[in-house]
């Protein structure tokens, strides 16, 4: 059997995408979709999901994404007429506006399944397709009425809300008809989230210490804000890559489909923080144009601190999929706000 696994092999994610590369991509995509009204965007989504699949590799093969631009585009026209008929019906008779405003209310759990599914099973490794198996009353209550009990719970449920959402997601993620298993902690969340608090709160003490508590700009000291509000950007940066990094090394400790495949990641929480903050800049310096490079650089770095095992029994599995799936639920989910892919 090609690729056949006699043992399990262990290795880390291999990105080969380059920055000047991608920059040219990113740059034709975008000009071509300008001047063509937003046509060729259809185009530009698929040539860019196929650039990044393409260069990520494990155990020496790539993924693949599978749509066609006519694919999308189809979703896409399917939204925009639906979102154009909600925007005049609305005018014409607000009755009916709000009759429509609910049903895309009613409509959205299926959106976000929509979305969730067809960006999974547009995605391939070694031919196999991935997919996702969420339920209308699952999305209910992970994406609606657990974030409710966070915020009536004045955010103290919300790490174990966090870990229950993620948990969802990746539970109902198929690869060859498997289900991945995502068998997280909630303690992880909190710890991670005393953590972040803690350093937050230490960093801010620090900077009202030496600066005092931040003032408005006065004729006298212009720049009196600057340098308070650069530090508290910083520390901010680095709380939340402290959780981002805990939580991504939680996740893929637990993440796996027995016989198939497991993970670990080791990403580092100041190392993390540096690339947020660079990034930020780059972004900031170039007035947006090196979102490429951004998008490179922080593939490239995640890539290295995740390993995964492949395990024999993944030379056992077939593709379950068929491709023929419309893309008009992910597109109306980014239309209508509830795009949930998750990458």
């Amino acid at each position: 059997m090609e690729n056949g696994l006699s043992t399990e092999r262990t290795d880390f994610i291999k990105f080969t995408g380059k920055s000047g590369e991608y920059f040219k991509l990113w740059f034709v995509n975008m000009f071509l979709s300008i001047v063509t009204l937003g046509i060729y965007s259809a185009w530009a989504k698929v040539r860019d999901a196929q650039y990044l699949y393409g260069h990520t590799q494990v155990d020496g093969q790539s993924f693949r994404f599978l749509a066609t631009p006519m694919q999308i585009l189809k979703g896409r026209i399917v939204a925009v007429i639906v979102f154009a008929l909600y925007m005049i019906l609305s005018q014409i008779n607000p009755i009916i506006g709000l009759i429509m405003a609910l049903g895309f209310i009613v409509a959205m759990p299926w959106l976000i399944i929509q979305g969730l599914k067809f960006t999974m099973r547009m995605t391939a490794y070694r031919n196999v397709r991935f997919s996702f198996e969420g339920t209308y009353g699952g999305v209910i209550v992970h994406f609606l009425l657990l974030p409710i009990i966070g915020l009536v719970t004045f955010y103290l449920a919300m790490p174990w809300v966090l870990q229950q959402i993620h948990k969802y997601i990746n539970s109902n993620i198929t690869y060859g008809g498997k289900h991945f298993e995502q068998n997280s902690s909630a303690s992880q969340y909190y710890i991670a989230a005393l953590i972040t608090v803690g350093i937050a709160l230490i960093g801010a003490a620090l900077v009202i210490g030496a600066f005092g508590m931040p003032m408005a700009p006065t004729e006298e000291n212009p720049a009196s804000l600057f340098l308070p509000m650069v530090l508290f950007i910083i520390i901010m940066n680095i709380a939340a890559a402290v959780f981002q990094s805990f939580i991504y090394n939680h996740l893929m400790e637990t993440l796996s489909i027995d016989d198939v495949v497991s993970f670990k990641a080791d990403m580092k929480p100041i190392a993390f923080a540096v690339l947020m903050l660079t990034n930020i800049l780059l972004l900031i310096v170039t007035l947006g144009l090196a979102i490429p490079v951004v998008k490179i650089r922080t593939a490239r770095y995640i890539a290295s601190v995740t390993q995964v095992t492949i395990k024999p029994g993944i030379d056992k599995l077939v593709n379950t999929i068929e491709g023929s799936d419309s893309a008009f639920g992910e597109e109306a989910a980014g239309l209508f706000d509830t795009d949930m892919s998750f990458v």
